[in-house]
Parts: structure tokens; sequence; C-alpha cells
């Protein structure tokens, strides 16, 4: 009797490449963002910012140099109107929704005969979806929904009119990069570097089970006991390949159960030379492509060592970085958010506004150029500010008091702490 030998290699499960669509031709009457599903991409950005530290590094702290020190007007007279319109803490959530989603949107107040704002709110920009635009040229309304993965609340959801498309109290105000091949949402600028933040984090989680499993090697499994039929040798092939593949299966044990030891299957580990080099050229490579993503010009500046730097003799590399950094990557969403709101408060009938934002710039650069040229910090720090304003110009306002005319709010969902699918942070969207 000629003896069968069969021989089968079982594939991880892999991610296909992400294909970031509007579902334009959808049934529902929004427009769905997704990635590796249906309407994924916020929560797919999300995971990829909570799981990935380098990502999170560099978003949390590009965002914090968006906000820098605040928005503030050159006009005196309307800087203290400015502060009861919109909240510093509500700019710096815009700053960070623009940066983690690539949008981000406001609550827009008016007063009762709609010829001035009054309030502005941050929204969380993950709870809304632009409505089709059927025959209008241009967005009409969004949907807001506190988190679009459960059902029972989609069907509760709220239609809120975009900012100048009707003569309502509260209007939304969406704030989104020039995206080529998208109408409705945008992307953020470090999309590319999407894989690489998933792969960051898959490194974590394999290191972590191979930890608490005890560091088992990888194996080739031999069935002794004859070759099955089709049907059966792959119903053990999948059993193993959801029981060993994958991060979170890590290091796990095999356990049989045998009546003849000649039967017996056979466990082979399979060598790997310098296999903790490859995860650490891995781990490199993909934080490297994610800083690269952010425009990150040195990773000093959030204090992120690699192998090419260190903390010693880097004054001058920071200074230069910091310079190009705030150019070209820092000032470009600063203009986004300063354009977008001084058009927002003519509209609204504030003409004079002159928006810009106060740099936050490292004291260490601060120090060093003040030793330079003789001066004090804040003489420097104040020269910083003048060389990176974009002020914008306008005529007399209008006085008004935006407390005594806050719209009593009629959308009980927003009244309380939104907490989306996957998402850690909590932000009240109605005050």
């Amino acid at each position: 009797m000629k003896l069968q030998s069969k021989f089968s290699v079982i594939n991880v499960n892999t991610n296909a490449l992400p294909i970031i669509m509007e579902d334009t031709k959808t049934r529902f009457g929004w427009i769905p963002f997704g990635v590796y599903g249906h309407d994924d991409f916020f929560d797919a950005v999300t995971l990829a910012y909570n799981n990935s530290t380098t990502n999170a590094a560099c978003i949390e702290g590009i965002s914090d140099l968006i906000f820098g020190k605040g928005l503030y007007s050159k006009n005196e007279d309307f800087q203290n109107l400015l502060s009861k319109i919109i909240p510093q803490e509500e700019i710096k959530r815009v700053a960070f929704d623009l940066k983690l989603y690539g949008n981000a949107a406001l609550q827009v107040y008016w007063n009762d005969e709609h010829t001035k704002i009054v309030k502005m709110y941050q929204v969380p920009v993950q709870t809304l979806r632009a409505e089709k635009l059927g025959n209008s040229p241009s967005i009409q309304n969004y949907y807001y929904c506190v988190d679009w993965n459960d059902q029972r609340k989609v069907r509760e959801k709220k239609k809120i009119p975009a900012f100048e498309t009707s003569n309502e109290k509260m209007e939304i105000l969406y704030i989104k990069h020039y995206c080529p091949g998208f109408y409705y949402y945008s992307l953020p600028d470090w999309v590319s570097a999407l894989q690489f933040s998933v792969s960051e984090a898959e490194l974590s989680n394999l290191h972590l089970h191979n930890i608490t499993n005890g560091f088992l090697p990888l194996v080739m499994v031999n069935f002794n006991n004859g070759v099955p039929a089709p049907e059966e040798r792959q119903t053990i092939e999948d059993l193993l390949q959801a029981k060993f593949t994958g991060t979170n299966n890590a290091g796990r044990f095999m356990l049989s159960f045998n009546d003849d030891p000649a039967t017996a299957p056979t466990i082979n580990p399979i060598s790997i030379d310098n296999l903790h080099e490859k995860f650490r050229y891995v781990a490199e490579y993909a934080q490297d492509r994610i800083l690269v993503s952010h425009r990150v010009t040195s990773p000093l500046l959030f204090g992120i060592r690699t192998a090419n730097n260190g903390f010693s003799s880097q004054s001058e590399e920071m200074k230069t970085a910091f310079s190009i950094f705030q150019t070209m990557t820092i000032m470009p969403f600063q203009n986004l958010i300063v354009n977008a709101l001084d058009y927002a408060l003519q509209i609204g009938g504030y003409k004079s506004n002159e928006l810009y934002f106060e740099q936050l710039t490292p004291l260490v650069i601060l120090s060093t150029t003040a030793e330079e040229t003789d001066k004090t910090i804040g003489q420097v720090e104040e020269e910083v500010n003048d060389s990176m304003q974009t002020p914008t110009e306008g005529q007399d306002d209008a006085e008004i008091n935006p407390d005594e005319t806050i719209p009593k709010q009629d959308l009980e969902e927003m009244t309380r702490y939104v907490k989306p699918a996957h998402f850690s942070k909590e932000y009240q969207i109605m005050k």
C-alpha cells in the first residue's frame, strides 16, 4: 500500500490595504465614510491613534502646537467678545479633531433675528454624517448621532442645517482640507501611515502575548494517523489557524490526546535566525514611516529618541527643525482654522476680527535665541508670535452680549457626554 503525504500551508489572516471611500450610492439619506467596512473611517482612525504610541505622540504634540497658547484678535475691542463667543477649550478641541481626523466641526448659534453669531461650540466630528447632495449644489444638512454603530441610536439621529443654509438658531460649520477624490469629507494628513500605526500596535500585542505565554517557538505540526479527507483536513486547518495564528495567539501551547504513541502528532520547532532583529527593524521602520507621514522634521520636538538622534548637543538642530516644522506643518492647520472662523464671524456680523494663534515655542529655542540676540525670552517670544501671525482685517463690530442671547437647546441627546465606539475622550457638546 502506497503511503500518502499531504502538506498544507496555513496562511495567517491578512488585512487588505485600506480603501477609503465615500459611499455615494448608499440607500441612506447620509453619506457613510468607510475604510475596512461600510462606515468605519472614524473608528479605524481612532483605533490607530489609541493603539500606536508614535502616532498618538505625534497627533497630541502637533495638535498642541496648532492651538499654541490660544486664538486671539489684534482688535482689543473684539477680543473681549471673541472669548465669549468661542471659548479657548473649544478651539483646542477643533485643532485636535482637525489633526486626528482631517475634519472638524463647530455648532454655530445665532440670535433670534439671525443677524449675529452669539456662540460657537465644538462638536465631535465623528458624530456627524453629511447629507446626500441630491439636487443641491452644496451640503445642506448634517446628521448627528451619538454612536453610528448603534442602530437604535441611528434611528434617533438629528438633522442639523449646514452653516449659511438656513435661518435656524443652530447650524454646523464644517472645517476640512481639500482632498482630491472626496467631496463630503476629508482625510487626515497622516492617513498614508494608517497601516504602519496598526503594525506598531500589532507588534506590541505580539510581544505582550509572547511574554505572557512563555516565548514558545514557531512550530510545524505533523499528524501521523493517516491523511484525512479534504473536508476533514480543511476543518483541522481552520481549527489550528483559529487557535494558533495572529498576535493574540502568540506563544500558545498545544495539547494532544492519543491512543498510540506511533500515531501521535509530531511538533518540530522552526528556527528563524535573528528574529528579534527582524522585529526591531519592523518597529523602527513603522516608527519612521509614521514620523514621515506627520512631516516631523525632528523627533526630538516630541521627545522621541531614535537611533539617529539623542538629547545632547541638539539645540541647533531643534531650532532649525522647529522653524521648518512650524512653517510647513503647523501654519497650514492654523490658517485653515483662522480662515474658516473669520469667514463665519464676518457672515455672523463681525467685520474687524484680525484673528491669529499665539505660538507655542520650545523654551530651549527661546532661551538660545535670547542669548544670541541679547534680548529677553519675552521679547523673543513676542517677535516669534508677530512673525507667525496670520491676521484678518475688516470693519467695526456692533456690540452684542452673547451671554444674554444664548438660544434654548432642544436636542436632549446633546446635553450628555458623547462616548462613541472606541473613542476614549469625552466631550460635552451642548452647553
